[in-house]
């Protein structure tokens, strides 16, 4: 984590390693100048920069940052909107930069929530949700580790979850969107499943899963494939048997030798989410099919 000292380090003579800091400083009296700014006048002066790598050590020290304001109370609100203005910086290296310190950032406004009160709800989550369609691949990556580990570490509430969260994923998910999009949108849902429980999944994710095991797109239905055991856990026998099995018969069938194999690694979990009537009547027929399947792996 870059040090907040980092912002005023611009009088140095080897200002052309500095990433730009000093471009447009020169001199003692002008580093004495910057040296008075606080840490959000600094912050707000340096994420304007020209010099891309400035704003990227800006993002990369964002938390040090908040933590200097502390003691500034009128300065916790300014500083988290300065923040949500560098979060629409046009170069994907300080997007994706800013994503990697969310987990640790939201920690710390949660431990201090007298002095940012709702900062999650109301800053860092709509950054996290508004990155997840993001136009860069390693934006949108860092975005979806990220709300995952918010949602790990409990940081948001399921109130949140269900007005700022799910609606953006299931429209990643539909079958308008991307190809790329709509690939994470199912692994990021088969995972966020895992964390939310039996009753959001059930709700929220259980019918468009099911319509994504039939996307015309076979990386699509290879990620349902290789998340379907650990989906059929979530949600538990009766949905299983009810809504999932008959999208599994139909993967187990699929021309992609790929999505095939997917399915064979994850019969186990699929049919201990199964009742002994079903694995003994359907599902040890479709294993003998898959054993006998042509193709090698």
């Amino acid at each position: 984590m870059a040090d907040i000292d980092f912002y005023g380090g611009i009088g140095d003579d080897n200002g052309e390693e500095g990433f730009g800091l000093d471009d447009d400083l020169d001199g003692e009296d002008n580093y004495n100048t910057d040296d008075k700014l606080s840490p959000l006048q600094k912050l707000e002066k340096y994420m304007q920069s020209d010099n891309v790598y400035t704003r990227q050590m800006v993002a990369r020290g964002m938390l040090d940052t908040i933590r200097a304001v502390e003691d500034e109370e009128e300065d916790c609100t300014p500083v988290l909107e300065a923040m949500v203005k560098l979060s629409e910086d046009s170069d994907p290296i300080v997007r994706s930069e800013l994503m990697e310190q969310i987990p640790h950032l939201a920690m710390y406004c949660q431990e201090n929530k007298d002095l940012f009160p709702n900062s999650v709800s109301l800053y860092i989550l709509p950054m996290v949700v508004r990155y997840l369609n993001d136009r860069n691949n390693q934006v949108r990556k860092t975005s979806q580790a990220a709300l995952l580990v918010l949602l790990e570490q409990e940081l948001i509430s399921k109130a949140d979850i269900e007005e700022q969260v799910v609606s953006v994923i299931l429209d990643l998910a539909s079958p308008d969107s991307m190809d790329d999009y709509r690939t994470e949108a199912v692994a990021l849902m088969s995972k966020m499943s895992q964390l939310l429980g039996r009753d959001m999944t059930e709700r929220l994710f259980l019918s468009r899963f099911c319509e994504m095991c039939t996307d015309p797109l076979f990386h699509v239905r290879k990620v349902c494939a290789a998340n379907f055991g650990d989906f059929c856990t979530v949600v538990g026998q009766d949905n299983t048997e009810r809504e999932l099995l008959p999208k599994f018969y139909y993967l187990c069938e699929d021309g992609v030798w790929g999505v095939r194999k997917a399915c064979a690694e994850c019969f186990m979990a699929v049919s201990c989410s199964c009742s002994l009537d079903v694995r003994r009547g359907e599902l040890s027929n479709l294993f003998v099919n898959l054993l006998c399947d042509l193709s090698r792996w």
